[in-house]
């Protein structure tokens, strides 16, 4: 039903009021229009389409992801450890996950600008930086501690309860937020771009328009396989070159400083993850492989970030019942390939800011299934591999 008032029969809506005048009269009242900015002008207008394809080598890809999820390591493990001190008042893990979440929502957003440099680049910042950055397996970790309470605390079962929730609860909420707030920003630096763009065309020259892409836009083109060296851009050789010597460097860390072994032997790790998950994300969008193998009200979640995150829940489980020596007593060395399995290969192999990043685009009965799938699921995990040790075990070796 409209919201507009109805007059009565053969009635303008001038006479309606007793003003008085003539139809004539008030169609000739000029209507003050609302100012429009060039910026607000420029993005009303259809987005010109590119009339290139956009080229994809997976060289680069693959490359610029291992170069991305060292650098999304080295920021979880150090911003981690900044803010975890005596007396935070919050935990450190909450501003990793907001970060991540902050920059994949600013490259939702960004996805035309970045694929105007390369789209090794896009995949690189948002599958490589964003989803190293952000653990879902950490997450889900720290929950269970707090669920089943295993440092040991003076609480009763309903502080325990208060305290998972806790957990649960804001990591979720804060990550949402701040991939909401990523691309607010990411739309004004968009609307700069798309502005300074057509100014700077020289005059009467139409560039295209760098339009908005969902997280899981189609790009237009093909994949060139891995050579072709002549039709690579400069930013493809400049992510190839960064991911060989990002592997050469933390091989000679490894070698030479061993104080620092847990860091640079998790930047080995992390890669092995990053690109596991990036494979499994082929199943979101080709949802028929696995369609014949889950029930229907499962089969238009994105099944490939699920996966992912429930693989390395399941497998930062066993890492942590091993840290604890319920196998075996660790070693100094066992320990670092323990905390470097942890910190690199499950925190790579799981993320937040593409699971923040998915439910915002989702309908919300959707979402909310797809989110209650994924902690439920990973929660379960846990208590059936850790849970069941912290429940009878009496043995407690210092953890790695």
């Amino acid at each position: 039903m409209s919201d507009e008032p109805v007059l009565p029969h053969g009635q303008s809506g001038a006479q309606a009021l007793g003003v008085g005048l003539s139809e004539a009269e008030v169609n000739s009242v000029p209507v003050e229009e609302s100012p429009q900015t060039f910026e607000e002008h420029y993005e009303a207008l259809p987005p010109v389409q590119v009339p290139h394809p956009v080229h994809t080598f997976i060289g680069p890809v693959i490359l610029s992801l291992v170069l991305f999820s060292m650098a999304g390591v080295l920021v979880r493990v150090h911003l981690n450890r900044l803010f975890t001190y005596a007396g935070a008042p919050v935990y450190g893990l909450i501003w990793v996950q907001m970060l991540g979440c902050f920059v994949m929502g600013a490259a939702m957003r960004l996805k035309g600008v970045l694929l105007s440099y390369s789209p090794a680049l896009n995949v690189g910042i948002t599958t490589g930086l964003c989803g190293s950055i952000t653990t879902f397996s950490s997450w889900q970790l720290l929950t269970f501690q707090m669920f089943f309470n295993t440092q040991r605390e003076q609480h009763t079962r309903f502080d325990n309860f208060l305290g998972g929730m806790s957990v649960l609860v804001t990591t979720l909420c804060c990550s949402v937020a701040a991939t909401r707030f990523g691309q607010m920003v990411g739309d004004e630096m968009r609307i700069a771009c798309n502005y300074f763009r057509q100014r700077l065309a020289p005059a009467g020259v139409t560039v295209s328009k760098f339009d908005t892409a969902v997280l899981h836009g189609k790009i237009a083109g093909r994949r060139d396989g891995w050579l072709a060296w002549d039709r690579w851009r400069h930013m493809d050789i400049a992510l190839a070159v960064g991911g060989f010597a990002g592997i050469i460097a933390a091989v000679l860390v490894v070698a030479l400083a061993p104080h620092t072994r847990s860091v640079s032997i998790a930047l080995l790790f992390g890669p092995v993850g990053t690109l596991l998950r990036w494979k499994l994300a082929s199943l979101n969008t080709d949802r028929k492989r696995l369609g014949r193998y889950v029930p229907p009200i499962f089969a238009g979640l994105p099944l490939g970030t699920l996966i992912a995150n429930l693989l390395g829940s399941a497998a930062l489980a066993i890492v942590h019942i091993l840290q604890t020596g319920a196998v075996v007593r660790p070693s100094v060395a066992s320990c670092y390939v323990l905390v470097a399995v942890a910190d690199g290969f499950c925190g790579c192999l799981t993320t937040v800011s593409t699971f923040a990043a998915e439910i915002t685009v989702m309908q919300s009965r959707r979402s909310m299934l797809y989110a209650g799938t994924s902690i439920v699921a990973a929660q379960a995990f846990f208590i059936l591999i850790s849970g069941i040790y912290f429940e009878t075990s009496t043995v407690d070796y210092p953890v790695c």
